[in-house]
């Protein structure tokens, strides 16, 4: 499992309107937990849909020291999403605390009642530890199979790569079931550092009461949570507010925030990740390296990166997942990828830092010329929040604001590249539909494109 390294009496859990629980209650708190776990013949697969609760992270906590395997679900999946998942996967035991569960499952509470719910099982593999689901944002999500080496690997690295210490005090401001918001559970209780947990959106101003009155001194978002908060923290910065990190795509504010940070003298830190390497593979300090604004930074100690002949980026460390595990049967595999991923992200390497210059399912032929997407999406994010698609004329990019601004910046995108005016359409959005996780949905734009729909407003 991964490291839990807390003082006795060093606070780990802050629960608002609770009692706080320290690093020496955690042994009582999983007992429950790990008593009926121990009445288990062998390794089962737990099914955990967890939200941002006490319970659900005792149980995972709980579920990993009995050496169980975890498959974190997101508690919101539909009742169809949700029977896709368990009759792929077959799980012995499914701990649900939202809605209604399944038939024949077990509802998470704060005393578990576990019941096996699988007659058909496949040994799992001795160093399987957990499931995610990938975001699935440019093609369909996947699940990545971590162990417990990637686990207690990547948190180390990150505690080592964001010089964390058991002085720190995080806030629960992203899902569990999305790696990022894992790693930051992940590191904290392996440097001894404690969690205030809340259910509030990180873009409401009861979250930031929290972080003041909780004394929460490091906060991570992705690039939506810092739009919407940039004009309540440039107003009121939460005085015990000392780290800031982001990650799960770019951010245009990246220098603003790092200037605003550095006002209050904290660091503002630009992370890249994938849950196929756990979570995070490299950090940017801007502080340290401001000349590198607009890169990810280095990689995490023991990690690597290589660009390949085809701009491919490469990434190499021990938090590289086990493999893809797409059934149930895939759960008894060992590690298949030898500490290698692929990362399906084209980039560059200067002066060590890495620059993202987008996906390679994001290539694309418009009018005979290979496009990247990603860079035409950046150019008119210049001019206000951009999302740009493949469409059947070529492409469409969906704005929220600065629709006749776009259309220029649309018109000399495509002079500059040769390409036939009607190749980038402008569409205005009242809103982008986004993944759990924060990121732009592209397959459910090109889907509304396909459909044609104008302007779009799902709901995020």
């Amino acid at each position: 499992m991964i490291p839990v390294n807390g003082a006795r009496d060093d606070i780990a859990f802050v629960v608002p309107g609770g009692e706080d629980v320290r690093y020496g209650d955690l042994p009582r708190a999983m007992e429950p937990w790990r008593r009926l776990a121990g009445e288990r013949t062998g390794k089962e697969l737990v099914a955990l849909f967890c939200d941002l609760s006490l319970p659900s992270i005792v149980s995972y906590l709980a579920c990993l020291e009995a050496g169980h395997a975890v498959l974190l679900a997101d508690p919101a999946l539909t009742d169809a999403a949700t029977a896709r998942l368990l009759e792929a996967y077959r799980p012995g035991l499914v701990l649900h605390r939202q809605g209604r569960p399944p038939d024949g499952y077990t509802r998470l509470a704060q005393a578990p009642a576990w019941e096996r719910a699988s007659t058909r099982e496949t040994p799992l593999h001795e160093d399987l530890a957990l499931l995610m689901m990938t975001s699935g944002t440019t093609g369909r999500p996947r699940v990545a199979a971590l162990s417990h080496a990637n686990l207690a690997g990547n948190a180390a690295a990150i505690v080592r790569a964001l010089e964390m210490s058991a002085a720190d005090r995080a806030i629960t401001s992203l899902p569990l079931h999305y790696c990022y918001g894992l790693s930051v559970l992940n590191s904290h209780l392996a440097c001894g550092a404690s969690l205030v947990i809340t259910s509030a959106s990180p873009t409401s101003r009861r979250f930031l009461r929290l972080v003041g009155t909780e004394k929460v001194t490091s906060m991570a978002g992705v690039p939506l949570t810092y739009e919407a908060l940039w004009p309540l923290l440039r107003r009121q910065w939460p005085g015990s507010l000392r780290s800031l990190t982001q990650a799960g795509g770019a951010l245009r504010t990246v220098g603003d925030y790092a200037e605003l940070a550095n006002d209050h003298d904290a660091r503002f830190w630009v992370m890249y990740g994938q849950t196929e390497a756990t979570a995070r593979m490299s950090v940017l300090d801007t502080a340290a390296s401001p000349e590198a604004i607009g890169s990810v930074g280095r990689a995490v100690p023991g990690g690597s990166f290589t660009i390949d002949e085809t701009g491919e980026i490469v990434y190499q460390g021990p938090n590289v997942m086990l493999g893809y595990a797409d059934t149930r049967e895939d759960l008894a595999l060992g590690d298949r990828q030898r500490g290698l991923l692929r990362t399906g992200d084209l980039g560059a390497l200067i002066d060590g830092f890495l620059y993202l210059r987008g996906r390679v399912k994001r290539i694309v032929k418009v009018a005979g010329k290979r496009i990247n997407l990603d860079e035409i999406e950046s150019t008119l994010n210049g001019a206000g929040r951009v999302a740009v698609v493949e469409c059947a004329t070529g492409m469409t990019a969906y704005c929220l604001e600065g629709e006749h601004v776009v259309r220029r910046h649309a018109a000399a995108v495509c002079a500059r590249l040769g390409l036939p005016p009607a190749s980038l359409r402008v569409e205005v959005a009242e809103t982008l539909p986004c993944t759990a996780s924060g990121k732009i949905d592209y397959r459910r734009l090109e889907a509304l494109g396909d459909r044609g729909t104008g302007a779009v407003a799902p709901p995020r």
